[in-house]
């Protein structure tokens, strides 16, 4: 007894319906995914605090510098660098690494190029707590921090950020300008950002570039982390400058 074949008719129509179905599920997949990432970030994000935390126990209640020059090179909280052009950096010899347990975990929606930063794509609020140029305004010894912040300074700590989720786009309009998303483990508050912020809203969203505008419009979530290591997820419009600063007498 032969078996009938599948008229013409009969495979369009299978066909259309596992098209139906792919476009039902495709979003879903894309959802799960994007939230997997960003609460991957959140777990890095609270690892680094923990890590903090440590640190500032150790130190007399002060924070980390955020980067200086030494004999071999860049010297950051999150790594070392030789400073041969590589843009690479030793995570493992990081000023934080011996408080981190093993490697941070590389978030996969960050999608960029090496500069001053690593996979994780995790930053430090680098003047104004881990060193004090936005405080004293002086940048003559960039990137030599000095006076990071001590705990004690920080007077409302559950509103005081310390890190963010972070990366630098290299907009057209900047001198050298390549329009190319960069790792960058810093972040300046919102009133230095000039239309194109570093904290990176990269979780469910995209940036909108603006070139005749010379503005940069993040449309997705970035990850925040509080001096009381609390963290929280916000868009662009949610992040409050005054989070930003040390003593909110300060600004």
């Amino acid at each position: 007894m032969s078996r009938r074949a599948f008229t013409l008719i009969e495979l369009l129509v299978v066909i259309a319906i596992i098209a139906i179905l792919a476009a039902f599920l495709f979003p879903v997949f894309i959802a799960a995914r994007n939230a997997t990432y960003q609460l991957s970030a959140s777990r890095t994000s609270k690892d680094v605090m923990t890590a903090m935390s440590l640190y500032l126990s150790d130190h007399d209640d002060t924070y980390p510098l955020a980067m200086y020059v030494d004999a071999d090179g860049l010297q950051t909280w999150f790594g070392h660098g030789n400073m041969s052009g590589n843009n690479q950096f030793d995570n493992s010899k990081g000023i934080l690494a011996s408080y981190i347990k093993g490697k941070l975990g590389g978030d996969k929606a960050l999608v960029a190029d090496h500069y001053l930063g690593d996979e994780a794509g995790i930053g430090y609020n680098y003047g104004v707590i881990g060193g004090d140029f936005h405080l004293t305004g002086d940048y003559s010894g960039f990137p030599n921090c000095k006076g990071a912040a001590r705990g004690s300074e920080l007077t409302e700590s559950s509103r005081t950020v310390v890190l963010a989720t972070t990366a630098f786009y290299n907009a057209k309009w900047l001198t050298n300008g390549d329009g190319k998303k960069y790792e960058f483990n810093f972040f300046d508050p919102p009133s230095a950002w000039h239309g194109n912020p570093n904290i990176d809203f990269r979780h469910f969203g995209k940036l909108v570039v603006d070139d005749a505008a010379k503005k940069v419009s993040p449309t997705g979530n970035a990850i925040v982390a509080f001096a009381d290591t609390s963290v929280h997820t916000y868009k662009v419009g949610q992040l409050k400058e005054e989070w930003f600063w040390r003593l909110k007498t300060a600004q």
